[in-house]
């Protein structure tokens, strides 16, 4: 791939609120068709290659709302496995899609997320990087979906099981990406939060056996005031409030992004594009010397 070409099209998409018209499908919802996917190809890995994994979980901020971009410019170092197809593709958005690879279902209500644009940023910062991401986060996933023996967190370790099966290079797990919260922003919710978010750190680290695993967490829209969402605030400061309460952690702070899709709900593309750039720093400050 022409990495100047690369850089060219990932300025373009973060340099303006968003996207040009003509290369947006408005989420997923109609079944709008991309290019296939394609598989992703390890033989042009070499021996020594390590495909460095990142496992992103959450709910529906996580998978991504955002409208995508119909013409993805690939880059055959991102790859991201496909949890409905158990297979590794070369990534894009969105990459929570459910539907068959070469196109998106529309029932599954996916879009642009944080996770590619996190990628390309730590590409751009390394052009050796090998990257995979996981994608494990549902809509409307409450805290409780990843607690102890619980269906999504069982879900999301097996999925990075079966991830680290179907990689041909070795693989080295190296950070989780949380962005979640909305739902346990509920009156009869938000003040266990934080209990249920370090329980579920520490098993994460311990399952995975890394009890230094970077685990970087993400805030909620400040937008957010519809239905019973009533302690955005709460919740947020609980977020914040994370690497006082655990090593190797960090949460970035994405109150200023007021762009979302229109539900005040969701982040929008442009919001999404941002937050997966401060994920990449976050982890770049946790992990450099």
């Amino acid at each position: 791939m022409n990495r100047r070409n690369f850089i060219i099209r990932t300025s373009a998409v973060t340099a303006s609120a968003g996207l040009p018209m003509h290369l947006l499908a408005k989420g997923t919802r109609g079944g709008a068709a991309q290019p296939p996917l394609h598989s992703a190809d390890f033989s042009s890995f070499a021996e020594q290659d390590t495909l460095d994994l990142f496992l992103l979980v959450g709910q529906s901020n996580m998978k991504g709302r955002g409208a995508i971009e119909m013409n993805p410019v690939e880059d055959k170092n991102i790859v991201f496995f496909h949890s409905k197809q158990q297979q590794w593709y070369i990534a894009r958005d969105p990459l929570h899609a459910q539907g068959i690879p070469d196109k998106i279902d529309g029932s599954d209500n996916s879009g642009t997320g944080p996770g590619m644009s996190f990628a390309q940023t730590l590409a751009l910062q390394d052009k050796q990087l090998k990257i995979g991401l996981i994608p494990g986060a549902v809509g409307g996933a409450p805290i409780d979906s990843y607690g102890k023996g619980a269906k999504l967190y069982q879900r999301s370790l097996a999925l990075t099981e079966e991830a680290i099966k179907q990689s041909k290079p070795k693989t080295r797990i190296k950070a989780i990406l949380w962005l979640q919260g909305e739902s346990d922003a509920v009156k009869s919710k938000h003040d266990s939060y934080e209990g249920k978010l370090l329980d579920m750190i520490d098993r994460y680290r311990s399952d995975l056996k890394n009890p230094t695993l970077p685990f970087i967490a993400c805030t909620l829209g400040s937008y957010i005031n519809k239905g019973p969402f009533q302690h955005v605030k709460e919740v947020n400061k609980v977020l914040l409030a994370l690497p006082e309460k655990r090593k190797h952690t960090a949460c970035i702070d994405a109150r200023d992004l007021k762009g979302h899709i229109g539900d005040r709900l969701h982040y929008d593309t442009a919001s999404q594009l941002e937050i997966g750039k401060r994920f990449a720093a976050a982890y770049l400050k946790m992990t450099q010397k």
